[in-house]
């Protein structure tokens, strides 16, 4: 045995014991955190990491290992600090909006039992998942009438995230108003500009004035917390019994096919699905994305819908989003297209197989 494969035959050894020490370490990690939630302290506690720091480096003698060994020591309570965040955040959802708000409904029939977090924002939301604060985001994606939900779209490229799966949900709106209230008393209606735009005949029809809103549920609180028979709210029936108010019409939106996609995002890719998606930014050269879509075809790989996005900060220049219907993301065949297809991009990212369901179809 030479001194190389001795040196290795060494480091194997060591490291299965540090191996058996990283579990004796996290059981006693989920232990800690199992008080701190008993007593409401927080994960991180400042002093004391300070305090581990050095007391774990004043043990090596060596003084060439110092900084490299503060450093790992600074890693591993980090690496302690993210799995008791993810033991927190393993049963939380989390959504875009308020109580009532057609996220929260899809995420209550989604994930039935399991609490749930909202943000007032979609960034706020991929933020949770990233910083483990939830274990899921719920987030709509794409309105049959209205399209891509842009900003959405900014997140999926921005975080380090993986759809793990589609959920389609018929929407149907309502409008409410005050228990004593009449159609013909109202001369206000507040609601997400989409849900305004999806009930314009309806609006035209009743010669109101419109407002637009954060989202339909706010919207709603509003409307109750007013107490005005001249105002109403355009949202989901559901928040007629959350705000105490009395539903004055229903299905006012002019397509009655009116279908939003939402996703289900998370830190880890899905192990089965019937499609993917890819985020890319293209090389500047004429013929690149016709490059890819070439690409794509000669694989016999089915293109189901390709989208374009504005790259912030960079005027007249855009990132696309394809998803493609197929469940062998695996194969050597999608392999080797991805292959292709990232030599002639700029940037480019796989947001992972995953399925699509009906949400509908779920409750039956």
């Amino acid at each position: 045995m030479n001194q190389l494969e001795e040196a290795r035959r060494e480091i194997d050894a060591v490291d299965r014991e540090m191996a058996k020490l990283y579990t004796r370490r996290l059981d006693a990690v989920t232990k800690v955190l199992q008080y701190k939630k008993e007593h409401g302290l927080p994960i991180l506690d400042s002093k004391r990491e300070v305090q581990v720091i050095e007391k774990n480096v004043d043990q090596i003698e060596n003084p060439h290992y110092k900084r490299p060994y503060r450093d790992f020591v600074k890693m591993m309570m980090r690496n302690s600090r993210e799995y008791q965040q993810t033991l927190l955040s393993n049963e939380v959802i989390a959504y875009c909006g308020v109580k009532g708000a057609f996220g929260h409904l899809v995420t209550e029939r989604l994930f039935p039992g399991s609490p749930t977090i909202h943000f007032k924002s979609f960034d706020e939301v991929f933020q949770a998942v990233v910083n483990r604060k939830a274990h899921y985001g719920v987030i709509p994606f794409e309105n049959s009438n209205s399209g891509l939900v842009g900003e959405v779209l900014d997140g999926l490229r921005k975080y380090p995230v993986y759809i793990q799966k589609m959920a389609d949900q018929q929407i149907e709106q309502c409008l409410l108003g005050m228990p004593e209230a009449t159609l013909k008393d109202i001369e206000y209606v507040y609601s997400k500009d989409q849900a305004l735009a999806q009930s314009k005949r309806f609006l035209q029809q009743l010669s109101v004035q419109t407002i637009a809103y954060p989202n339909t549920a706010m919207a709603a609180q509003y409307v109750a917390s007013e107490n005005d028979i001249h105002k109403a709210a355009i949202g989901a029936k559901e928040n007629a019994d959350l705000y105490g108010l009395k539903i004055l019409a229903e299905h006012i939106e002019e397509n009655s096919q009116n279908t939003t996609r939402f996703l289900v995002i998370g830190l880890e890719p899905a192990k089965t699905g019937n499609r993917f998606s890819i985020i890319f930014e293209t090389q500047h050269i004429s013929g690149s994305l016709a490059k890819i879509i070439e690409i794509i075809a000669n694989h016999h790989l089915n293109m189901d819908s390709i989208q374009s996005r504005p790259r912030k900060n960079e005027p007249f220049e855009y990132f696309f989003y394809i998803e493609i219907l197929d469940d062998m993301l695996d194969s050597d065949n999608v392999k080797a297209a991805l292959a292709e297809i990232k030599e002639v991009c700029e940037s480019f990212k796989v947001l992972g197989m995953y399925p699509v369901e009906g949400i509908e179809e779920e409750k039956k």
